[in-house]
């Protein structure tokens, strides 16, 4: 028999140790907290960052953790809309496992704006949630 609370403490000793200083713990029962990100992508060369807040439900990670933007600054909406997608995606592409998978595509997150490039295609962004 699965032990959840185990499997998600051991969990979240581990993203604590990969994020240190932007992993908070906002409760226990249920084990809910949020991961900061942040990235010098934005126009004019601000500062652009999101706080995502993860809560485990009892059975994750047979089940899929509930997952928002938590805050945001300087964030585009289209931005916004691909983070929910790709941990959308994660989520569902890691049920049953137990890892940080669905954190570790935090470190490749791009918080940049490409609209106004020339050479960008919304499909290719398509593309790269899926790899």
């Amino acid at each position: 028999m699965t032990d959840y609370g185990e499997e998600q403490r051991n969990e979240l000793e581990a993203l604590e140790s990969i994020y240190p200083d932007s992993f908070t713990v906002l409760s226990e029962n249920p084990p809910s907290f949020t991961i900061t990100v942040i990235s010098e992508a934005g126009e004019n060369d601000e500062t652009v960052q999101t706080t995502l807040k993860f809560t485990y439900s009892e059975k994750y990670p047979d089940e899929a953790p509930l997952y928002e933007i938590f805050t945001q600054l300087n964030l585009e909406n289209n931005d916004v809309a691909d983070i929910l997608k790709l941990l959308a995606l994660q989520a569902e592409e890691n049920l049953g496992i137990v890892d940080e998978s669905l954190f570790q595509e935090m470190d490749d997150l791009e918080l940049e704006e490409d609209d106004d490039d020339p050479d960008n295609n919304p499909a290719d962004r398509e593309s790269d949630l899926t790899d």
